[in-house]
């Protein structure tokens, strides 16, 4: 599938930058013949124009504009008058530029000559005569050839040059094509692994129930949690997914508006402080107070629960969570601290993918899927913010939230 398509992507770059040289090259062409005929014809006309007015008062007036016109003047049975002005050239090939014409500008061709030439009467000592004039053109049209010749064998150098370019173009188009296909096919891929495993369970469960339907519902008990904690998972992960898909469509708005970032963190970290006691695990806090800002109330909430549900979830027993809320520069900051069990330097980005989880410990019995903090980044960005993890000294892991211009 690639390789038609990084093809058809380089016929077209090909295709655009040569039809456009052709373009121009042609334009050129065009405008150059059209000048060096116009040029000639002007002098033809005028020359032309010169002999009729002066043939009558001059028989012998035969002068043009441009020396390189030559007249020829004939009788009615065209036979050539006044020879001595016409150079022996021209007499000795009166049947090749006879005129075929009359006042009309045209090309003569013979043997490797080329002419232009126009006919017209005039009168001479009350006789009307055919005066023929002739301007040799072998030197534009050689030069036109030389031109043609220069766009043809520059087309052709053209022409590899742009299938070099474009097959270069081509495979630079494709790689953020084939990474965003990598990217969702590993999405797909572990997205279907998630849904599989609590779907397999609760399968799992509930037949076990079933296959002794005589039994007492308590004593069922343990497989009934089971399957309720697996939909509670499978439910949540559903709603995770979804926000992300829509997250890549934008079809989520951001509805900002005035929030106090105090009472807002402080009502999230009272409650999971007391969730961590249970624990044996403490949530500290350092909120500035009368931090207002700008921002979509309910996206912050589930931020903070991100970030504070995976503080607490990968921190040891009798460690620490500390939450800070300050300003700084006219952007609000708030960090997640915890001395947990921290992240290798080399998965800091990478955490940030959807279902990354480099580390063993982060494995399922942690109910996590690895999509919290790929929303959590997404939140930070809707509100032009940034989001970056740092290591804690000496043990665990900083979480850094920057909102920026958002102050009301």
């Amino acid at each position: 599938m690639f390789k038609k398509l990084k093809l058809k992507l380089t016929f077209l770059n090909v295709g655009v930058f040569f039809i456009l040289f052709l373009t121009f090259n042609v334009v050129i062409y065009l405008y150059a013949k059209s000048n060096i005929y116009f040029s000639i014809d002007k002098n033809l006309l005028i020359s032309r124009d010169m002999i009729q007015r002066n043939m009558p008062q001059n028989s012998s007036y035969l002068s043009t504009l441009d020396p390189r016109v030559i007249a020829i003047v004939r009788d009615k049975s065209g036979k050539v008058i006044l020879d001595t002005h016409i150079n022996i050239f021209y007499r000795a090939n009166q049947e090749y530029i006879k005129p075929t014409k009359v006042d009309q500008l045209y090309d003569i061709n013979f043997k490797r000559f080329h002419f232009r030439s126009i006919a017209f009467s005039a009168q001479l000592k009350s006789e009307t005569v055919m005066v023929q004039l002739l301007r040799n053109t072998n030197s534009e049209i050689e030069f036109l050839k030389n031109l043609l010749k220069i766009i043809i064998w520059g087309s052709i150098i053209v022409l590899l040059v742009c299938t070099l370019a474009g097959n270069l173009l081509a495979k630079r188009s494709m790689v953020p094509i084939v990474k965003a296909w990598e990217k969702q096919k590993r999405f797909v891929g572990d997205a279907s692994h998630e849904l599989r495993t609590p779907l397999t369970v609760i399968q799992a469960q509930l037949e076990l129930v079933i296959r002794n339907s005589e039994d007492k519902i308590i004593t069922k008990s343990e497989n009934l949690g089971i399957a309720l904690s697996e939909t509670r998972r499978l439910s949540k992960l559903v709603a995770d997914l979804l926000i992300l898909t829509r997250s890549d469509s934008d079809a989520v708005e951001i509805d900002k508006k005035t929030v106090n970032m105090y009472l807002l963190i402080k009502k999230i970290t009272d409650i999971y402080a007391e969730a961590a006691d249970m624990e044996d695990k403490q949530v500290k806090t350092d909120l500035e107070k009368n931090l207002i800002v700008n921002c979509d109330e309910e996206r912050i909430k589930q931020l903070m629960v991100i970030l504070l549900d995976n503080a607490i979830k990968y921190t040891y027993r009798g460690g620490n969570i500390q939450v800070v809320l300050t300003q700084k520069d006219n952007k609000c900051i708030i960090y997640v601290k915890d001395d947990g069990i921290g992240i290798k330097s080399e998965e800091k980005e990478l955490v940030f993918e959807r279902f990354y989880r480099g580390d063993k410990s982060r494995n399922r019995e942690t109910g996590g899927a690895g999509l919290g903090l790929s929303i959590a980044k997404w939140i930070v960005q809707k509100h032009e913010g940034t989001i970056n993890i740092f290591e804690n000294i000496p043990r665990g892991t900083v979480v850094e939230v920057v909102l920026k211009n958002n102050f009301s």
